[in-house]
């Protein structure tokens, strides 16, 4: 096998083992789900690890799934998240029910924790778009992809990064006759 997949095997047996568990306990914690030789091979570098089995074992010991990658290969061919992104209001309410339920929960809870409702978008930080992410059950970086197709997403923004904000002009003051 290829050493993307001795690495990753490294990592999960390190992680394996820094639990004091061993190839069965792992077996009997997943209810048979995960067999102690499949996680061997896996651990070998033998078989490569399907995204799917990643997360079971992510879940399984209780770590999010970018812990089971060898660090330097993590993300690798993906930009970076930025630091700050933000959401626009405007385009988060014409999206459907079925893609902006999650989403706007997400942002009303962000507006109510930072009393911030007066403004076109709401700022998310890397831990904000990781909990939202766990929520749709997706990473970080695939969830960013959706909301970046889905329209709302805006990348790199900052908070002083305000869009534009159409406003009426001051009425004119009424001459009195």
């Amino acid at each position: 096998m290829d050493g993307y997949s001795r690495k990753v095997g490294a990592r999960l047996r390190s992680l394996r083992k820094q639990r004091g568990l061993t190839l069965q306990q792992v077996e009997v914690l997943s209810n048979k789900r995960l067999k102690g030789s499949l996680l061997a091979a896996y651990e070998r570098g033998d078989r490569n690890i399907s995204v799917t089995r990643l997360h079971q074992i992510a879940t399984l010991y209780s770590v999010p799934v970018n812990q089971l990658l060898p660090e330097e290969m993590e993300g690798a061919g993906e930009p970076a998240l930025p630091p700050k992104m933000a959401i626009d209001l405007s385009q988060l309410q014409g999206l459907p029910e079925r893609q902006g339920s999650i989403l706007a929960r997400h942002v009303a809870r962000l507006q109510q924790q930072r009393q911030d409702f007066n403004t076109p978008v709401v700022t998310f930080r890397s831990d904000d778009l990781e909990q939202l992410a766990a929520a749709y059950k997706t990473t970080p970086e695939m969830l960013r992809r959706s909301l970046n197709e889905w329209g709302v997403f805006r990348p790199g923004s900052s908070p002083t990064e305000r869009p534009e904000v159409e406003r009426e002009a001051p009425p004119e003051p009424e001459e009195n006759p």
